[in-house]
């Protein structure tokens, strides 16, 4: 059998899941229909309807953030569109490419790749794309032992079928990945549009363990080719890509005992976590719902659902009484009092606003006022039949249309997605904009899981907090956990941000890194019209190791910027800086005596105000940024720490130099806000010849050879610290406590 074989080159690459929501989540490689786009852009022709074989591997140097323009024409409004998203991108990305076909259009394929006929890009467009090699390999398959397993060179997709013939260390992250049109209309329509077959492949990292029946080309690559038996497509079509009618499932044994959704977004996740909660909490064995990203539901259980969503928002009759009781003694008109209002829209109002389930207006809410709260059990039975009624009007509540639902590929669409399903990202056309450009079609089965995104979410402190990681959704079923529960009591302490990422972390040793570089910690504010802010963790090696060795010892009496302490880590900024702030307003405390507290600035510079001293703790922004430099030099740090710690106790035995301390730091300070290692030697050398001591070598060997950073920080920071008694370390710390 003969593949062509092709290499290409970018120095950047952007391949945007289609279902990403607002936060732009991208693939490692190239889906399999941005592959067949680039062929036929070679080939200056339009697909009609021919089928190849792929195979795609490639490997990319690091990932890095930006902000990208994103243009789309918008089919309603008939005009082009632009907004500025930060989105993750491959830098340095290669991919080896396989192609197998019949003879004749391979032949098509290799002159059109030798000689395109216009230049080929791929993602943004921003670089031109190089092609490095075509060529024609012969492929065959072996069988690898366990013993003779390979390793491999790229990281690769894996077609799901593949899998049953091979084995595998890694057990690879499951994405659902577009492949060839379904139809070829020329022009797609918001009423017509362009929709894609899927396929189920695994993402293997290079370095992978793999052994079993595999294909290789004649120089030993492995190739993992798609299916090309349109039988194969037909069936797969039927199984999870048919349109169905009604609201009955797709066709096939399975598909009639359940009803599938796929976690391929965020707001999908926070939506299928929120069912596992509700199904856990009524003692289902949650494990059995849960096929890697999919969520299946037994349609007997579906059915009830409704109902057994009622019973988990008023489980608990204790909070349920005291919520009423509190609501009804600030009510003054108590006939207008509405249990419905306080039980119900506690949970939904935020996340569905206006929607069947909260919608005050509606006459199986409205009949519930002035309903009597002595009988706790008779509330909330009838809460529950008005929230059962609810669901009743909300299957009523369709359009029509024929496509597709956006979210699962399979049912059909009996709806437009709008404020109700999702407040906070569909409020208005404004917020709309900022994450998807068309009116998004969605089938009442999505429609209503989306209503448990509520349940998805872990409220704290006014703001809604979900953890998605692109792996399996028991996986981020249990991050979120992690945000919920008290397990662990450095939650408190560090924050729960650095609790899930730790809970990555330590998951297991074969954890594939596109995991690790693409957490996304969504943060819903409810602020008037509610705005989701939403941030994405690129957790790099360096980053990983920091948090491992370091995170632990993160100055409790610091908890007041923590959160701006994460945010310097992970856009990047020099955790110096942030230093120069906290040590600026404890040196500086007149200067900004009329502070306010409008900035991540000024609020460290506050923090810096209320230390009493500064303790050799704070040394662990120095040791964090070190090891993010890849420069691990403690017993550098340490030295320069004692050495200032020594020069302040030579000050402090003479009134006389006493005196001449204070204008010393203010000096010193200003040659490390300057940058200015100068300036800084100079008045070294004037501060130990004034206590007539010899500058330490270290200090003078470091000053030459090492960081200038972390040297002079570490010795400001001694020169300013102070023994103190435990009670006296206690009180410091309750300054800062207070003040946060």
């Amino acid at each position: 059998m003969d593949c062509l074989r092709f290499k290409l080159y970018t120095p950047t690459g952007i391949f945007k899941n289609p279902l990403s929501i607002k936060g732009v989540e991208v693939y490692p490689l190239p889906p399999y229909s941005t592959i067949i786009g680039l062929i036929y852009k070679a080939m200056g022709k339009k697909w009609n309807k021919e089928h190849f074989q792929i195979s795609i591997q490639g490997d990319y140097e690091t990932i890095y953030r930006d902000y990208v323009w994103f243009k789309k024409y918008n089919l309603r409004d008939k005009k082009l569109d632009k907004l500025p998203l930060q989105v993750p991108i491959l830098y340095n990305l290669t991919l080896l490419i396989h192609i197998m076909t019949e003879n004749e259009f391979l032949d098509q394929i290799e002159k059109a790749l030798k000689e395109p006929k216009e230049v080929l890009f791929l993602s943004g467009g921003e670089y031109p794309v190089k092609v490095e090699e075509v060529k024609r390999v012969a492929c065959e398959k072996k069988r690898i032992s366990e013993e003779d397993y390979i390793k491999l060179a790229y990281n690769a997709y894996v077609p799901k079928q593949h899998l049953e013939n091979i084995n595998t260390t890694d057990k690879g992250i499951l994405f659902n990945l577009s492949y060839f049109y379904k139809n070829s209309n020329k022009y797609a329509t918001v009423h017509k549009p362009k929709t894609y077959h899927w396929i189920d492949a695994y993402y293997f990292q290079k370095g992978t363990y793999i052994y079993g029946s595999l294909m290789f080309d004649g120089d030993e690559n492995p190739v993992f080719l798609t299916d090309l038996d349109s039988d194969i497509l037909v069936e797969k079509e039927q199984r999870r890509q048919e349109v169905c009618h009604g609201s009955q499932v797709c066709h096939g044994s399975d598909a009639n005992e359940y009803i599938r959704f796929y976690s391929e977004n965020w707001l999908m996740a926070s939506a299928c976590v929120g069912v596992l909660k509700v199904l856990k909490k009524q003692g289902e064995r949650i494990e059995d719902f849960v096929e890697e990203k999919t969520l299946k539901i037994p349609k007997d259980l579906w059915e009830k659902l409704p109902e057994t969503y009622a019973d988990y928002l008023l489980n608990d009759s204790e909070q349920l009484e005291h919520a009423l009781i509190s609501s009804y003694e600030k009510e003054k008109k108590k006939e207008r009092f509405n249990p419905y209002n306080v039980i119900i829209l506690r949970s939904f109002g935020d996340f569905h606003s206006n929607s069947p389930f909260t919608n005050p207006s509606l006459s199986y809410i409205t009949k519930l006022r002035g309903l009597s709260i002595s009988d706790i059990n008779n509330v909330k039975s009838k809460i529950k039949e008005s929230f059962i009624e609810g669901y009743q009007y909300f299957l009523t509540k369709v359009i029509e249309t024929s496509q597709v639902c956006f979210f699962c590929h399979e049912r059909q669409a009996k709806n437009i997605v709008d404020a109700t399903n999702f407040t906070p990202l569909f409020s208005s056309l404004d917020t709309v904009k900022n994450f998807i450009w068309d009116p998004i079609p969605i089938c009442k089965e999505c429609e209503f899981l989306l209503y448990f995104a509520s349940a998805g979410f872990y409220k704290s402190g006014g703001k809604y907090l979900f953890i998605y990681i692109p792996d399996n959704l028991l996986e981020t079923y249990r991050l979120n956990l992690v945000l919920s529960t008290e397990e662990e009591v450095e939650q408190d302490k560090l924050g729960k941000i650095w609790s899930v990422v730790k809970h990555v972390l330590g998951l297991e040793t074969q954890k594939s890194s596109w995991i690790l570089q693409n957490i996304y910690f969504v943060e819903i504010e409810m602020v008037g019209n509610a705005t989701a802010n939403i941030y994405s963790f690129n957790i790099s090696p360096t980053l990983a190791k920091a948090i491992r060795n370091l995170i632990g010892k993160y100055p409790k009496n610091l908890q007041a910027v923590f959160s701006d302490f994460l945010f310097y880590v992970y856009t990047g900024k020099s955790l110096y800086e942030f230093l120069l702030l906290l040590i600026s307003g404890f040196i500086k405390k007149e200067s900004y005596k009329n502070l306010e507290i409008r900035t991540i600035e000024s609020r460290i510079i506050q923090t810096g105000k209320k230390l009493d001293y500064l303790s050799k703790n704070l040394l662990f922004f120095i040791e964090f940024q070190e090891v993010l430099n890849m420069s691990e030099q403690k017993n550098y740090i340490d030295w320069a720490f004692w050495e200032g710690k020594k020069l302040k106790g030579f000050y402090t035995k003479d009134p006389n130099k006493e005196k001449k301390l204070e204008p010393l730091i203010y000096r010193l300070l200003e040659a490390i806000r300057r940058k200015d290692k100068g300036y800084f030697i100079h008045n070294l050398i004037r501060a130990y010849l004034e206590v007539e001591r010899e500058i330490p070598y270290v200090i003078k060997e470091s000053l030459d050879d090492k960081n200038f950073n972390m040297i002079a920080y570490a010795f400001l920071i001694g020169l300013n610290s102070e023994e103190k008694t435990e009670e006296a370390q206690v009180k410091n710390e309750e300054n800062i406590t207070e003040s946060a």
